[in-house]
């Protein structure tokens, strides 16, 4: 297999990553990363079709997908992952066909995350605030805010790894105080459930900002997710500062709820396109300490809480790295 090459894809709500990876005398060795809007494409067959002609359409070993929705049983045998917030139907079948690989993996794209965790370096991370160390063999939690909001869990087994991918981007939403309990009531009367992706996602941050907007009698002011980042960096909007708050302290919470629930003193890992995009490129803009804060409010469990390390992923291609590594636990 030293020279034989899989393909490992990404599949999100905004856009679908590829990578051609390989086994070179038993070392990992991912390639660039191509990238397109999904949008542009009507199925995943289409941009399948269009990532293999460039490469020039190379014969494969195996294919990993990830795909940010539950994987379910499909009608016509295989699975299927349905997308939360794309239209594609990502199918068993559909990548058989178009890659020529019998049995292709998928997979949830935080379950892909998780998968990386024990393969970043350094250089792939940042860490926020408390100066804890991830316990080895302990359970460690991945959650991150992109078109929608994900979570998942690495439990460590010897020489492997576990890893549990729910959806708990729709655990409810839960206020603390004046302020977030008036968000809440204004968004329950606008959503009826409101979940913890419903203001944790991309969308979710311009439903805060315009709950605020709405809440304070301001004049209505539509803005995207990116026009309430830009504004609350530059400190020229006060409903953008507060939704960008209100998001960070959000984010601990429930950050927290998971690693309390799953004793993830391994350490938690925010990935998503949201928050590694804004410290890369909006220093200052998300709000560590008011997210380590939040994190670690967990009343009598608050010394606890305040030993688990928490990081941000840096690195681009995380995802397809997770993938690469499940398929050469297969091949190898």
């Amino acid at each position: 297999m030293s020279t034989e090459k899989f393909l490992v894809a990404d599949i999100g709500g905004t856009n679908v990553r590829f990578a051609l990876a390989s086994l070179r005398q038993g070392e990992l060795m991912l390639g660039p990363t191509v990238s397109l809007r999904t949008a542009a494409y009507r199925r995943l067959d289409d941009a399948l079709e269009a990532v293999l002609d460039a490469e020039g359409r190379p014969p494969l070993a195996a294919a990993a997908i990830c795909a940010a929705g539950p994987v379910r049983a499909a009608d016509e045998g295989g699975v299927r992952i349905a997308l939360t917030n794309c239209p594609w139907d990502v199918t068993e079948a559909a990548i058989a066909r178009v890659t020529g690989v019998a049995a292709p993996r998928l997979m949830n794209d935080f379950a892909a995350l998780a998968l990386a965790i024990p393969a970043l370096t350094p250089a792939d991370i940042r860490r926020l605030g408390a100066p804890g160390t991830p316990v080895p063999g302990a359970p460690a939690i991945v959650i991150g805010a992109g078109t929608g909001l994900g979570v998942s869990a690495l439990l460590p087994d010897g020489a492997r790894a576990h890893v549990v991918a729910g959806e708990g981007g729709h655990v409810d939403l839960a206020p603390q105080g004046p302020r977030e309990m008036a968000v809440l009531s204004h968004l329950q009367a606008q959503f009826g459930h409101v979940s913890a992706e419903r203001v944790l996602s991309g969308p979710g941050l311009a439903t805060l900002h315009a709950a605020l907007v709405a809440i304070d009698g301001a004049a209505p002011a539509p803005l995207t997710p990116e026009e309430v980042a830009i504004r609350a960096h530059g400190g020229q909007c006060p409903q953008s500062r507060e939704a960008v708050a209100l998001f960070c302290g959000w984010l601990g919470a429930v950050a927290g709820d998971a690693a309390l629930t799953l004793g993830a003193r391994g350490g938690v890992y925010i990935a998503g396109g949201i928050v590694p995009g804004w410290v890369a490129a909006m220093p200052g803009l998300f709000d560590e300490n008011l997210f380590r804060a939040r994190f670690e409010a967990k009343g009598r469990l608050e010394f606890w809480m305040k030993d688990i390390p928490s990081f941000v992923v840096t690195r681009a291609d995380a995802a397809l790295l997770g993938l690469a590594r499940a398929v050469r636990a297969d091949i190898v």
